[in-house]
C-alpha cells in the first residue's frame, strides 16, 4: 500500500471518529466562525473609523485576515497534533508510535483530522468581499487577484507548517515546547493578520528574516492587492516556502533519530 493510500485511509478513520460527535463539530464550527468574525468586525470598525492603519484600508487588512485564516485552517486541519506535540513527548505517547511500521509524521498528520469549516467559511467570505470591493474601486481585477491568491495560499500554509514542524522537532531535546510555540507560531501568526507597517522596524526585520511569517500574508498581499512588488514575488515566495519546508522535514528526521524515551 502506498503512503498516499495509507494516508487517505487513516484520514477517513479519523473523520469517522470526529463525526461520532456531530453536535460538537457543528458547535465548534459556529463558535470559531462567530469568534473570529466578531474579532474582525471590531478591528475593521476601528480601522474604518480612523481611515486605515499603517497606510492600509479596511478591505486591504481584510484580505490579509482572509489569507491568515486559510493558513490557520489548513495548518490545524493537516497538522493539529504537531501543534500539540508536547504531550507526546512528556507523557511518553510517542513511544507506541515508534513501534509501528509507519512514519511518525504520517501518523501525527492523520490524528484528529477534521475540516476547519469555521475558518474556511470566514476566510472565503472575507476574501470575496474584499476583492470585490477593491475591484469596484478600480484598485485591481478581482479575477486575476483571486487566481494569484490561490497560488499564495499553499505557500502560506507551507511556511506555517514548516515553523510548526521545526518547533515540534526542538522538543526532541527540550521536551517542553509550548512556550517556544507561543513565539514561533501564535505570536508570529497573530502579527501576520495585520500589515507589517504598523510594527517597529526591529519587529518587521524579524518577521521577514528570522521568522519570515511575513511571507505568508503581507508580502503576497503587497503584490496581489497593492501591486507594489514585481511579478516574481509569488514564485519567490513559493520557492522560499519549499526551502523552509524541506529544511523543516530534514530537521525533523534528524530529531527523530535523537529521540530518547521519557521512561514513563
Amino acid at each position: 500500500m502506498s503512503w498516499i493510500q495509507l494516508y487517505i485511509r487513516l484520514v477517513k478513520a479519523s473523520l469517522r471518529s470526529q463525526m461520532q460527535y456531530k453536535f460538537n463539530f457543528a458547535f465548534s464550527t459556529v463558535m470559531v466562525l462567530g469568534m473570529f468574525g466578531l474579532e474582525f468586525i471590531m478591528v475593521g470598525t476601528v480601522i474604518q473609523k480612523f481611515g486605515g492603519v499603517g497606510g492600509w484600508s479596511t478591505y486591504e487588512v481584510g484580505f490579509l485576515f482572509a489569507l491568515m485564516m486559510y493558513n490557520r485552517a489548513f495548518y490545524r486541519m493537516f497538522a493539529s497534533e504537531i501543534n500539540s506535540f508536547e504531550k507526546y513527548l512528556v507523557d511518553g505517547m510517542l513511544d507506541q508510535h515508534l513501534l509501528r511500521p509507519i512514519p511518525i509524521l504520517l501518523v501525527l498528520m492523520t490524528r484528529q483530522f477534521r475540516p476547519m469549516l469555521g475558518e474556511l467559511i470566514l476566510g472565503s467570505t472575507l476574501l470575496i468581499t474584499c476583492l470585490l470591493h477593491l475591484d469596484a474601486s478600480g484598485q485591481l481585477d478581482w479575477r486575476l487577484a483571486l487566481l494569484k491568491t490561490l497560488i499564495a495560499i499553499p505557500s502560506g500554509f507551507a511556511i506555517t507548517f514548516a515553523f510548526g514542524l521545526s518547533t515540534a522537532t526542538v522538543g526532541f531535546w527540550t521536551h517542553r515546547i509550548d512556550d517556544l510555540r507561543r513565539i514561533t507560531d501564535d505570536a508570529t501568526t497573530n502579527a501576520s493578520f495585520y500589515p507589517l507597517t504598523i510594527y517597529p522596524k526591529w519587529m518587521r526585520v524579524i518577521l521577514l528574516t528570522v521568522l519570515p511569517m511575513g511571507f505568508a500574508s503581507y508580502v503576497p498581499a503587497m503584490h496581489i492587492i497593492r501591486g507594489e512588488l514585481s511579478f516574481w514575488t509569488l514564485p519567490a515566495t513559493l520557492l522560499l516556502a519549499l526551502l523552509l519546508l524541506a529544511g523543516a522535514l530534514r530537521f525533523w528526521r534528524f530529531g527523530v533519530t535523537h529521540y530518547q524515551s521519557t521512561g514513563t
